[in-house]
């Protein structure tokens, strides 16, 4: 047996233990520290930033978490709702109807302004005495897609323009990649966003390999993966992604997978090697699992199109012609042309996918390395469909 769980080399996993993230920890607690009676606490804004891959989101999970318990200790009905905005919100009132379902399936109505269900939702939690924690997170990636950047002003003046009292959203967490998110902001953006900000940096070789022991002790039976190969994948990890985990933990699963397909009772360095040649640190298992179905379907679309032409680009054309082809097998509506351009646009603007001029191909994938890459990406794809 290789594996003992290996949903724990998931990127939707947040373990109980955060190695070397713990001072980051404790100033995001210690902001949320004395939030009751939370009738009397106005809303508290954080900003969490770094690049990715450096537990910002694990971070803001443990301290939903931890308010979570709190509150149920207090008898307070309180929620961390975390809305991503690279993958459900297209608008604002994608957004505020994300936020609202979450809360309460009834809340949400097509009849309404977005500013009108901003409303609608935290009178909800005034009449229903109910409390949230929020966490949008990417909200560089939306700012920059959105060119709009009022959602910031709606957002931390929510007290000032609904009630003039507090309200029942305790706190407000904003996830960021790029630390220049600010600058698209005008002074009144800035001004209520506050200047509290938690940095995140890259991890080291030392830490990944400390994060990574950790996360195989959860995953792997005893001795299935030596601390040799687990060096290896830190080592790797630091010089060609940036530190990021979510890369590690990839290769982790994909050379557990391959090991236990081979019959091998340990993943050796070979196994770790045969999957760096297809794995690419610019788009990881996260990336693909948390693509809507359009977006999973076109992107298999343009892999299977690539592979079969072995070329670095193919024509949009070519992947409009295909796509019906790959829709019918998998049982799904063929696209309007509209709906294709606009997936393929979503899938250019999340950097899954390279457009020049009329011609596609996949981001940032060496020649060399192409076609066993699109044979990772059709086989991950195809779990996912």
């Amino acid at each position: 047996m290789i594996f003992k769980d290996r949903n724990k080399l998931s990127p939707k996993y947040v373990p109980l233990k955060l190695p070397h993230r713990e001072g980051e920890l404790s100033l995001v607690e210690g902001l949320f520290r004395d939030i009751f009676p939370a009738e009397e606490t106005f809303t508290r804004i954080i900003q969490l930033q770094g690049p990715a891959g450096v537990g910002k989101t694990s971070v803001a999970f443990h301290v939903g978490r931890k308010i979570e318990a709190d509150a149920r200790e207090r008898n307070v009905d309180l929620k961390h709702v975390y809305v991503n905005m690279k993958l459900e919100s297209t608008s604002k009132f994608v957004m505020y109807s994300n936020i609202a379902r979450k809360i309460d399936p009834g809340l949400v109505s097509r009849s309404v302004s977005a500013e009108e269900l901003l409303g609608s939702i935290l009178r909800y939690l005034k009449a229903h005495n109910k409390y949230v924690i929020l966490t949008i997170d990417e909200i560089d990636y939306y700012l920059k897609t959105s060119k709009s950047t009022n959602i910031i002003f709606d957002l931390t003046k929510m007290s000032e323009i609904y009630f003039g009292e507090p309200i029942n959203i305790l706190g407000l967490m904003f996830i960021a990649r790029d630390p220049k998110w600010r600058k698209m902001l005008n002074n009144a953006e800035l001004s209520s966003l506050g200047r509290i900000v938690v940095n995140f940096k890259p991890y080291t070789k030392d830490q990944v390999f400390d994060i990574i022991d950790y996360r195989a002790s959860e995953a792997f039976e005893a001795g299935a993966i030596s601390d040799e190969v687990l060096e290896y994948i830190a080592e790797v990890t630091v010089d060609y992604a940036n530190g990021d985990i979510r890369y590690a933990l990839d290769i982790m699963l994909y050379a557990g997978t391959l090991a236990e397909n081979r019959d091998s009772e340990t993943v050796t360095l070979e196994h770790v090697r045969t999957v760096l040649s297809q794995l690419e640190p610019h788009i990881t298992s996260e990336d693909i699992m948390n693509l809507n179905s359009n977006e999973k379907i076109l992107l298999l679309t343009v892999a299977e199109e690539l592979k079969a032409r072995k070329t670095a680009y193919v024509d949009l054309e070519d992947v409009w012609e295909r796509h019906f082809e790959i829709c019918e097998y998998y049982g799904f509506k063929k696209f309007s042309r509209r709906e294709f351009n606009q997936t393929i646009q979503m899938l250019y603007n999340k950097g899954l996918l390279d457009l020049k001029g009329l011609k596609i191909g996949v981001s940032n994938v060496p020649v060399e390395k192409l076609v066993g890459f699109l044979d990772y990406i059709i086989n991950r794809l195809k779990e996912e469909i």
